[in-house]
């Protein structure tokens, strides 16, 4: 079964909708100055809405960053400059590659860290993911190969695409944010549904 991340919850409306369509995983934004962006208090009043058992991932830039917000997993981009992702241990830490070109594969195969799993976003100059955009697709096929950790695909993923992605990646997880919205940070819930319901046939055909 491929688990499914709907990213980028700012009401607890929209988490709730996400939960009930099927979303194994909610994400939410800690990198502040975007229109996703939550407080640890916001997330807090969100979270205590949440039915038992979906999970939670905190998008921070630094896993440090993640310390005030209690979530299962933190997504980051860059590494630690503090001991907490030591203390915490690997598990619970998705990291992050904005996919540009062969040297992000190199940057795969290297990487030091103990993690639980890799996240493939587009990459984009001024934005760290909700761009909304896709990258090539093939390059999340080598990066493959280049690690033994679970691989979560994003970037520009929606209902119509989603299939396409699946069928040439085969991920453990796909992650969607701008493209089940109706506005930044303000969720379609007609398209969060379709968004599931497509992964979940992908899943029934094969």
């Amino acid at each position: 079964m491929t688990f499914i991340k709907i990213c980028g919850i700012t009401n607890a409306v929209d988490a709730l909708e996400a939960a009930d369509a099927g979303a194994d995983v909610l994400g939410f934004i800690g990198v502040p100055g975007g229109p996703r962006h939550l407080t640890p208090t916001a997330f807090a009043e969100i979270s205590a809405c949440l039915p038992i058992f979906v999970k939670r991932v905190i998008v921070v830039q630094r896993p440090e960053d993640a310390a005030e917000y209690l979530s299962e997993f933190v997504q980051h981009y860059e590494n630690d400059t503090e001991e907490i992702g030591v203390r915490r241990g690997a598990a619970w830490r998705i990291k992050a590659f904005r996919m540009r070109d062969s040297s992000t594969l190199a940057e795969i195969a290297s990487y030091p860290d103990s993690i639980g799993a890799i996240l493939l976003d587009t990459y984009h100059r001024s934005q760290l993911g909700g761009s909304g955009e896709t990258f090539d697709w093939d390059l999340a096929i080598q990066a493959k190969k280049q690690t033994d950790k679970p691989l979560i695909l994003a970037g520009g993923l929606t209902p119509d695409n989603v299939k396409l992605a699946l069928r040439a990646v085969r991920p453990y997880a796909v992650d969607v944010s701008s493209g089940v919205e109706e506005s930044p940070g303000l969720k379609d819930h007609a398209k969060i549904k379709a968004f599931v319901r497509a992964v979940r046939e992908f899943d029934v055909e094969n």
